[in-house]
């Protein structure tokens, strides 16, 4: 597969089967309709759950509290309520737990933190050290066993991103660098840069209510794909990491030159008609595949960010404007605001599996936060 990845060197059209396509929103300028939306529909107050989906709105917020002043108090009021209503039972026990937690070290970080949320804040760091670890230091995705999937890093990285800006302790930008590094050892497909969604400390089958059972019983321990979103998890999380290392960090060029790698690959994979990525973007236009709105974002995003920080040339900037007009046209309903063409969560399988995930309209907020972050990177770049 990864020879013939390598030879995907144009674009297959598709048509979307999709409802409601926005012929009347803007195809430039940050959505606010899609912003109100989320924050009084999707997830009010009072209804954040201290879960991974809702943190990847929660960091959306945060990002747009230091590009649009406009918009600070609504986020800060928000926040600070619902960490401090979340306090008490605030945990960082795995890695889908810890992801919340940005928003207790952005409290700390404008000054907005009470005993109650530093406390928390200070229980997920302990609870994130003691997480079953790989032997070269990668945290595990599940509670006993060894798992590594991509999804994991974002998760964690938003959080110890977050803990540095809170306070500038490099310590926590060390972490993280160790986590994508370690990750990237059994995950990364060093040709094309792209990620496979998990490895498993042994071949022996995996069984839960999610996952496709077996995916991990083979010689490389990984399945068998680069999922999108996971692909995406990656792509946000290495922009944003590079965004804060210094140059002359000893991690800052591996990071870079994978960054680089994956993000060359995905501008040779982006549908030259809608600008959307597909659910498996090694398979363009294969039967079965279909166009995502997520992970779409997320690599709209990472190569906007790379743009602007002159690590990617600057038709990745138009790689991204081309992402962010296509969710706009082809994701958004035109009725009520709602995002669609989202994979629903998705654990680990084999191409069919994937192929097979429900595609969900208005209830997924990681996708809803994705979009906004490309939104707000957008703005970030003029």
């Amino acid at each position: 597969m990864k020879n013939s990845f390598l030879l995907f060197l144009f674009l297959f059209g598709a048509g979307l089967a999709m409802r409601g396509q926005n012929t009347s929103l803007p195809a430039s300028g940050f959505p606010e309709g899609l912003f109100d939306r989320s924050i009084s529909v999707e997830v009010p107050a009072g209804q954040y759950r201290w879960n991974w989906r809702d943190a990847v709105l929660l960091k959306s917020y945060i990002d747009i509290y230091r590009t649009m002043p406009q918009y600070r108090e609504r986020i800060v009021s928000y926040v600070k309520g619902e960490m401090i209503r979340l306090a008490p039972k605030a945990h960082g026990m795995h890695p889908n737990g810890v992801a919340s937690a940005v928003g207790l070290a952005f409290l700390q970080e404008i000054g907005e933190q009470t005993a109650q949320t530093q406390e928390a804040l200070e229980r997920v760091k302990m609870q994130y050290e003691r997480i079953s670890r790989s032997v070269n230091e990668a945290t595990s995705h599940r509670a006993g066993t060894v798992e590594l999937w991509d999804d994991t890093l974002y998760m964690v990285g938003i959080f110890l991103m977050g803990c540095y800006q809170a306070g500038g302790d490099m310590a926590y930008l060390r972490r993280l660098a160790t986590e994508l590094l370690a990750h990237a050892e059994y995950l990364c497909d060093r040709g094309t840069g792209m990620w496979y969604h998990a490895w498993a400390e042994t071949m022996y089958p995996t069984l839960d209510d999610c996952s496709k059972y077996g995916w991990n019983a083979n010689p490389s321990h990984h399945n068998s794909e680069f999922w999108g979103r996971g692909n995406g998890w990656i792509a946000m999380t290495m922009a944003d990491i590079l965004s804060f290392l210094p140059s002359d960090d000893p991690d800052y060029k591996p990071i870079e030159a994978m960054f680089v790698r994956m993000m060359n690959t995905l501008a040779r994979l982006q549908d030259g008609k809608t600008g959307l990525w597909y659910q498996l973007p090694a398979h363009p236009g294969e039967k079965g595949n279909f166009l995502e709105s997520s992970c779409t974002a997320m690599f709209g995003y990472a190569a906007a960010k790379g743009a602007r920080l002159g690590i990617l040339p600057p038709k990745f900037a138009q790689i991204a404007r081309k992402a962010y007009n296509g969710i706009v046209q082809h994701c958004i309903d035109a009725e009520d605001g709602s995002l669609g063409q989202i994979c629903a969560g998705t654990c680990v399988g084999d191409k069919a599996y994937y192929y097979g995930r429900e595609i969900v309209q208005g209830t997924e907020t990681y996708a809803t936060g994705a979009v906004l972050m490309l939104a707000n990177e957008m703005e970030n770049y003029k």
